[in-house]
């Protein structure tokens, strides 16, 4: 004899409501996942909501119905953007010398950025080339990099004379210049038909 438990009324209610809860949550990433990528290629300003609906394999109602206007999906790609160095700098233990978790920092967020092409380049295009509200991505950034460099001074790393604005500016733009730079020179180099391996960039600041 087989014995078959039947779901109840509130439990298959229970199951609707949490699929659609995870439908609304892949389509949500799909467009801004597929924002991020055009953004970064074409800029902001160049890019329709159409075009990001299109992209994302979506209609172009729901671009609206989940971020409310371009504005509002912008936005969204640029706290994803900042969600990334804060939940790759969280991951870092701080354990060992000063300089071995500034070392391990420093990679964490080079292997974020390896990973994440996307967020580079559109970090690339508002930084070097901002248009219309892209400081606000960069002020998000560093209010991010600001609020790191206070966590590390209370754990006794990092210490310095310098306000806190300033080292957490020095930290971002030691993780960023290469990023940045490297293909500018990879142009450069490209141009004048050299033959040799492309140099690498690394930033020092003094």
């Amino acid at each position: 004899m087989q014995w078959c438990a039947k779901s109840s009324p509130s439990h298959r209610r229970e199951v609707a409501v949490s699929s659609r809860v995870n439908a609304a949550g892949d389509t949500r990433e799909r467009i801004r996942t597929a924002a991020l990528a055009l953004f970064a290629e074409h800029g902001v300003a160049a890019t329709s909501l159409r075009e990001v609906a299109r992209s994302a394999g979506v209609a172009p109602g729901l671009v609206g119905h989940y971020f409310g206007s371009k504005d509002g999906l912008q936005e969204a790609v640029e706290d994803w953007v900042v969600g990334l160095f804060s939940e790759t700098l969280g991951a870092v233990p701080l354990e060992g010398t000063v300089t071995e978790v500034v070392a391990a920092r420093d990679s964490a967020v080079n292997g974020m950025f390896a990973r994440n092409p996307h967020a580079v380049d559109y970090l690339r295009r508002v930084v070097v080339t901002p248009g219309a509200g892209d400081a606000r991505l960069v002020r998000k950034i560093l209010a991010e990099q600001v609020a790191q460099t206070e966590h590390l001074r209370d754990h006794g790393i990092g210490a310095s004379q310098a306000p806190v604005t300033e080292q957490a500016v020095t930290v971002l733009v030691r993780q960023l210049g290469a990023w940045l730079l490297q293909p500018a020179l990879g142009r450069l180099w490209a141009l004048s038909g050299a033959q040799g391996p492309e140099p690498q960039v690394h930033v020092t600041l003094r």
